[in-house]
């Protein structure tokens, strides 16, 4: 109540003032706009001040928090504002901070960020946003967050599908999509380290064969680091349905794609590429002798520990949670994918493993047991062009991380390494962008504010 009071106080100063500003107006529309919690109420603000049409980040954000309240005005004036706002779901200090464009209408530098909690109670506030998810059909799956030398933290929610019962925990394997690039980056690694891939040599080194030249000069390290113009594999879109229906092997990927050339220069930008992922899998392949998954089951599930992680086709994916999609919200509800699913996990992802298993894998990956230090420290290096290593969606800065998200119809994972933090973040879920939600859930709360 005295929070509620103290906010409606603040806000009734403002809206006091015989002319009020235009940024404190823009203020007050926004916050309105935004609490309203209806859809396009917000798409509306954002996209007439802050050229966001979409707004799902705000939207996001909305059902996250269920609101602000104004705390107190910490400095305006007619072109720029900065308040302190309490979030409504769970008690929790954001700052809101923007000014107005000579237009008096568009929003330049808006920024809305928590302050920093300790983890105690950041994990308690993403708990909370899980909970209110998971009551919303929104979040199913399972997180962990674990610190080096504690007892895990968990979350669990949801069951195997509408008419499957079965709880989901953090030992169900659950669809991996591109986090399992990082098992393919890992296994090109183990054989760079034997001396059976070099990762600088073209494709052509391995695959002689390779129908289009002018692909076969792209580099190992270009595939690994997306910027050997590759391109997408074609069966991973929901309009992919016919190539869904022959796909199964590396070979049949190639069948695919393999006259294309590239899309640019090899090496000279970055552009994500399946496919380019596709093309390890077939060195992996043809180098070891063995099928892509039976290596990896071999060389890093096995060594890992990760037990219930695997490659099942089609015909074997009654013990795998049922992933629900809106197809980018397509569809009014979200429906089953299953429709949509590659006929078996590849070197793009697709795997499926549980969480506890994803847990492992980054032990392993720390404790030098699948790589040596020196070549994880290869793979995780941020690059200075781009967000992306070898293999590994990395970032510097004062909170550096690595690891690899995954998004697909029905499937989200966020896995991800704090080094300085010692602390591993675990998601996998089986709605559309859940993860995602969570790990910024922890790392904004987590990693906000001091001052």
């Amino acid at each position: 109540m005295i929070r509620a009071a103290f906010g409606l106080i603040a806000l009734l100063a403002i809206s006091g003032a015989a002319h009020a500003e235009p940024a404190t107006t823009q203020f007050k529309n926004w916050l309105a706009a935004f609490n309203a919690g209806d859809k396009a109420t917000i798409q509306k603000f954002y996209g007439e001040h802050l050229g966001d049409a979409d707004a799902l980040t705000a939207r996001n954000m909305r059902a996250e928090t269920c609101g602000f309240d104004l705390a107190q005005v910490e400095d305006k004036n007619d072109r720029s504002f900065r308040a302190l706002l309490v979030q409504r779901c769970f008690p929790a200090l954001f700052r809101v901070s923007f000014s107005v464009a000579a237009d008096g209408k568009t929003l330049e530098k808006f920024n809305l960020q928590a302050f920093a909690m300790s983890e105690a109670r950041a994990l308690a506030a993403m708990r909370d946003i899980a909970q209110r998810l998971a009551a919303s059909d929104a979040f199913a799956g399972s997180i962990i967050v674990a610190q080096d030398g504690q007892a895990p933290w968990t979350y669990s929610a949801g069951t195997f599908s509408r008419d499957d019962a079965r709880a989901i925990t953090a030992d169900t394997p659950m669809f991996l999509a591109s986090a399992g690039k990082m098992f393919t980056a890992v296994s090109i690694f183990q054989l760079i380290e034997k001396g059976k891939v070099a990762l600088d040599a073209p494709l052509s080194r391995y695959l002689p064969d390779y129908p289009n030249k002018d692909m076969a000069k792209v580099t190992i390290r270009q595939l690994l680091g997306h910027r050997g113009g590759t391109g997408e594999d074609g069966v991973l879109q929901r309009e992919d349905t016919a190539n869904r229906g022959w796909v199964r092997t590396i070979n049949d990927y190639i069948k695919l794609n393999g006259s294309r050339p590239p899309a640019f220069a090899p090496g000279s930008k970055f552009a994500y590429s399946n496919y380019g992922f596709i093309l390890l899998g077939a060195v992996i392949e043809r180098v070891s002798g063995q099928t892509y998954q039976d290596y990896v089951q071999q060389h890093v599930f096995g060594p890992a520990g990760m037990t219930h992680a695997s490659f099942p086709d089609l015909q074997h994916i009654t013990d795998v949670p049922v992933g629900y999609s809106s197809f980018f919200e397509a569809e009014p509800t979200p429906i089953a994918s299953t429709a949509v699913l590659p006929w078996r996990g590849s070197a793009a992802g697709g795997g499926v493993a549980s969480a506890t298993d994803m847990l492992r894998f980054f032990t392993a990956l720390r404790s030098n047991v699948l790589l040596s230090a020196k070549s994880r420290a290869m793979a995780t290096e941020p690059s200075e062009k781009g967000w992306y290593g070898l293999g590994f969606v990395t970032a510097a800065g004062k909170h550096p991380q690595w690891g690899h998200g995954g998004f697909g119809y029905g499937m989200s994972v966020a896995a991800q390494r704090f080094p300085n933090e010692r602390t591993t973040f675990i998601c996998i879920a089986t709605r559309d962008g859940a993860c995602d939600r969570m790990i910024y859930a922890w790392s904004d709360r987590r990693f906000g504010l001091t001052e």
